[in-house]
């Protein structure tokens, strides 16, 4: 009843070629940097990122009757 794995992540990025893994790893680096800036930004100002990413008050949605 064994099953066969699936290849790990490991396994992948050894049969990527060099040109792939160095895409993939500039890909995670561009998505670091992207994160590592809002970060930074939310903790220079809090409110204005709060204010920017404001949820919808459940008051100001439609309501639809179900019936």
């Amino acid at each position: 009843m064994s099953k066969k794995l699936k290849p790990t992540t490991n396994n992948q990025e050894k049969t990527m070629s060099r040109e792939e893994q160095l895409e993939r790893e500039n890909e995670l680096l561009r998505l670091e940097v992207a994160y590592l800036k809002k970060l930074k930004a939310f903790r220079e100002n809090p409110d204005a990122f709060l204010e920017k990413h404001k949820l919808p008050s459940p008051s100001n949605l439609n309501k639809k009757d179900f019936d």
